[in-house]
């Protein structure tokens, strides 16, 4: 099942959820060294010399110093979901990462959080980045502000509208480790996707459709799209390899004769362009195996 695939059945799960009760979520700290996920690797700290990777986020965290947040605040990290702890419930939404960048945006919640419209997280959607700090790890926006600490420290308590499961750190299976490992480096002879070469409005190559297949990449790291008659969005980032993290929320399931281009933008994880003797350069989108996954043109 596509990434995409699992975002719209996971809002579909939450719809009939959002009228279900909360009960407020507590867990003290414990004394002494914080228990870790004992699958999860090491966490390391500044200048240790070990880069981080997707898969140390993989935890049940308690969140820090994030603004409009309550001290009783846990964010669960799953492969590409996560789940945010308040004493109203719980918001849910989608996750990206590579060694130091991190993308998430919120698609539904449960308990006294679902307020009929779609949840808000401000500062968990400005998160551009990670670093390793002392028990955890620190997120940033794109000018190095800390904007939150995460660290390994007691649970939430369980809500009537959620799974139990979703109070304890994930299990890291091999289908997790798969989820997130690095993607293929890009095919020789392709040039790497940076934030001002994806800007723009880009349509697929090869379909002749009146629908307006299309997607935009826009300087404040959103992305809109369409592939013909249902909408998407999210938020977007690059790396410095072509390495392209995306998120994304809801969508239509009309059907249509168009492009599935927001789902290529939702499944890719790098991008590059062909300039094989071409007046412009395509844009092919990969995904975590290097298989090509859609090519677009500047349009």
């Amino acid at each position: 099942m596509t990434r995409l695939a699992r975002t719209l059945a996971a809002v579909l799960m939450c719809a009939p959820l959002l009228a279900g009760c909360a009960s407020a979520p507590g867990g003290a700290a414990p004394g002494g060294e914080p228990p870790r996920n004992p699958d999860a690797p090491p966490v390391v700290g500044p200048g240790a010399g070990t880069a981080s990777s997707p898969l140390e986020l993989v935890n049940l965290w308690r969140v820090s110093g994030a603004e409009g947040e309550t001290a009783d605040t846990w964010l669960r990290l799953d492969a590409w979901e996560f789940q945010l702890w308040r004493d109203c419930g719980m918001i849910t939404g989608s996750w990206a990462a590579t060694g130091h960048l991190f993308l998430a945006a919120a698609w539904g919640a449960m308990g006294d959080c679902a307020t009929g419209g779609m949840p808000s997280v401000p500062w968990l959607e400005q998160v551009t980045g990670y670093t390793p700090a002392a028990g955890g790890f620190e997120l940033t926006d794109a000018a190095g502000r800390v904007l939150a600490s995460l660290a390994v420290d007691g649970a939430p308590q369980p809500i009537p509208t959620a799974a139990e499961s979703y109070t304890k750190p994930p299990e890291i299976t091999a289908q997790v480790r798969k989820a997130l490992r690095s993607p293929s480096p890009l095919a020789a002879g392709l040039t790497p996707a940076t934030a001002q070469t994806l800007l723009g409005t880009w349509v697929p190559v090869a379909y002749t459709v009146t629908t307006n297949p299309h997607v935009t990449f826009t300087d404040d790291g959103r992305w809109t799209g369409s592939d013909g008659c249902n909408g998407g969005q999210g938020r977007w980032a690059v790396g410095d390899h072509g390495e392209l993290l995306t998120t994304s929320g809801p969508s239509t399931l009309i059907g249509c004769e168009g492009a599935p281009v927001p789902a290529w933008v939702a499944q890719a994880t790098s991008a590059g362009f062909d300039h094989s003797g071409l007046d412009a350069a395509w844009l092919l989108l990969f995904d975590r195996d290097g298989t090509e996954i859609g090519r677009l043109r500047h349009g």
